[in-house]
C-alpha cells in the first residue's frame, strides 16, 4: 500500500534504539498517547519506544519475540510512502530512496 505524507515528521530521536530476537531488554512506562509502545533501554543503554506485541514482558524484564528498529523517517509534505507494516498508530515505510522508518499513520492519507 502507498500513501502520501499530509504533514511532514521529525524524529525526536536521533539515535533510534534497536534489538534482535532473543535479546534482553528493560521495560518501563507505557506511552499515553500512542498506545502499544513502552519505554525500552537496550543493553547498550540506548532507550526509546517500542511495540510491546515484540516484548515477552515480565516486570521490568523483557526478552524481544522480533527483530525491531526505532528508526523514524524525516518526511516532506507530498512525499509518497510505501507501507511494509502497521503497529499501534504506526506504519514502518520505505520513501522512493529506500530509506526504511517508522512514520505516525496520522501524518498521512491514502495515495
Amino acid at each position: 500500500m502507498q500513501v502520501q505524507v499530509r504533514k511532514e515528521h521529525k524524529t525526536s530521536y536521533p539515535k533510534p534504539i534497536s534489538f534482535e530476537k532473543g535479546e534482553e531488554v528493560q521495560v518501563g512506562k507505557r506511552d499515553a498517547q500512542y498506545p502499544g509502545w513502552i519505554w525500552t533501554t537496550t543493553h547498550d543503554g540506548n532507550s526509546g519506544w517500542a511495540p510491546e506485541q515484540l516484548l515477552e514482558i515480565d516486570g521490568t524484564n523483557a526478552t524481544a519475540r522480533d527483530n525491531y528498529n526505532a528508526r523514524e523517517l524525516i518526511t516532506s509534505v507530498g512525499e509518497i510512502l510505501t507501507v511494509r507494516r502497521e503497529l499501534n498508530g504506526w506504519y514502518w515505510v520505505c520513501n522512493s530512496a529506500g530509506d526504511f522508518g517508522w512514520v505516525p499513520i496520522n501524518t498521512v492519507i491514502p495515495a
